[in-house]
């Protein structure tokens, strides 16, 4: 194991590069939830009283006016109908794992939202290892795959340990099956890894 290099401090892309490929290869996790069932963090959004969608409301439109909340699907049900909307979390512009709701407006006005979102998120947003660099290290996860199945996505995760960890989500095809890895954004260390089973068939949608 080579947990220690996590610790060292590096310059220059090679040495980071590096880096990041031998803590992917010597480190890994055990398969978990990506965002787990209980977080200190985690705030329940459930609009189920008067007075609970009333707090909602103000909350969820200062997340949205702030850029916590960015909507990523709505529908309406006719042009003076409910307007449903779907919303993701962000925290400085990087998706949160776990953190995403539904709401239903009438003119204007919260009637009905549930969904989950995070609180105290203090991490820096700013990753040490680029895309390129991430991928590298994927791939020395499984040497004989074709590499990532798509670009990585930098997200802010929540850990089992109760804490916030910048990762990189990225899926490798280890010879049987389609593995997503969430690897430290600062290191390449795997954070977790979960199976997302076989690949389709080809030309399967």
């Amino acid at each position: 194991m080579h947990d220690r290099e996590t610790h060292v401090t590096v310059t220059g892309m090679t040495s980071r590069l590096v880096l990041a490929v031998s803590v992917a290869a010597a480190v890994t996790a055990p398969a978990q939830t990506p965002a787990p069932a209980e977080h200190p963090g985690l705030v329940r959004v459930l609009a189920d009283t008067p007075e609970a969608r009333a707090q909602w409301d103000r909350r969820l439109a200062r997340m949205v006016s702030s850029g916590a909340l960015k909507v990523r699907e709505q529908r309406d049900a006719s042009p003076s109908g409910p307007r449903d909307q779907w919303l993701d979390q962000l925290h400085k512009g990087v998706p949160v794992v776990g953190g995403e709701l539904w709401r239903r407006l009438e003119g204007g006005a919260l009637v009905a939202a549930e969904g989950t979102i995070y609180e105290k998120i203090t991490i820096n947003p700013v990753p040490r290892l680029t895309r390129l660099e991430v991928q590298a290290a994927a791939t020395a996860l499984a040497p004989e795959s074709a590499g990532p199945s798509r670009p990585p996505e930098l997200l802010v995760l929540p850990t089992a340990k109760g804490d916030y960890a910048l990762v990189y989500r990225i899926r490798v095809f280890n010879g049987t099956e389609l593995v997503v890895h969430y690897l430290d954004a600062s290191t390449g260390a795997v954070v977790l890894s979960e199976s997302s089973g076989p690949p389709p068939p080809p030309g399967a949608r």
